[in-house]
């Protein structure tokens, strides 16, 4: 077996996996300063050999550059402290599980996720495409608003759409109940994602955009304003040409993780 382990904003999963299936899981709380403590006992309690990580940073060789939701990690290696590990971005990590669960069809999928932070990750032909470390920082994109995002610098697409900085999830109970204020929230919420995603899809041209996170959960009340807005800001590509869903599981970022560990991808 393979354990697989997803830190994310608000929780950690954990997941035993075995011929492509999870045969196991855990879930922990994120707790401030005690997250390395909580990711170490896991591992340690596990007698897998191989253990893949996602983690909510911007990595350069295993060493975390910047985690603006997770600010234990800041500056260190964590090949350190998680032994007989593979360390890659979260969204990596779940835009891989979603690609396996899609039965490995796609040549490029795009992974949105929108939880805490704001975050993507591409599988293109096959392979996690990581850059020269942690590639598809999307929600750290410029220019979105005044607000200081939690990664130091102002104006990222994060501080628009980010659970940090912008209360969807109640917006959106309230929406599916007949509110009519937060239906209008929730579709121009839809319109800000486009803003931020049409940067993604003008240069990838990805075949599926998938939607993970969270903040997915209400993928049925956003994804009709985010297309309409994206007529009006890609070029030369056709939004009816691309697959828009929402992620098939909460638990592909520790599925992922596992996979790209077993089958050695990075």
């Amino acid at each position: 077996m393979t354990l697989g382990i997803d830190v994310g904003g608000t929780k950690i999963l954990a997941a035993r996996i075995e011929k492509g299936k999870i045969w196991e899981k855990w879930k922990f709380k994120t707790k401030n300063d005690e997250v390395i403590k909580i990711i170490e006992e896991i591992i340690e309690r596990s007698a897998e050999r191989v253990v893949g990580i996602g983690v909510p940073c911007y990595l350069r060789n295993g060493v975390c550059i910047n985690a603006p939701n997770i600010s234990e990690f800041n500056g260190k290696d964590l090949r350190h402290y998680f032994k007989r590990t593979i360390i890659m971005n979260d969204c990596t990590a779940m835009a891989y599980g979603e690609y396996v669960l899609r039965n490995e069809k796609y040549n490029s999928l795009l992974l949105v996720s929108l939880g805490t932070g704001v975050g993507a990750g591409l599988v293109f032909k096959g392979v996690p495409y990581i850059g020269k470390g942690s590639a598809m920082e999307l929600g750290h994109i410029k220019g979105f608003s005044n607000r200081q995002c939690a990664c130091g610098k102002t104006g990222c697409f994060e501080t628009v759409v980010g659970g940090r900085y912008v209360e969807v999830e109640e917006r959106a109970k309230r929406a599916m109940e007949g509110d009519k204020e937060a239906i209008e929230f929730m579709k121009e919420y839809g319109r800000a994602i486009a803003r931020g995603l049409s940067y993604a899809i003008q240069l990838l041209d990805p075949e599926i955009v998938v939607f993970g996170g969270g903040i997915s959960n209400a993928y049925e009340l956003f994804i009709e304003p985010v297309k309409e807005e994206l007529y009006g800001l890609l070029s030369f590509i056709d939004v009816d040409d691309i697959i828009f869903e929402k992620a098939k599981s909460e638990d592909s970022g520790a599925f992922g993780a596992a996979l790209i560990a077993e089958r050695r991808l990075l």
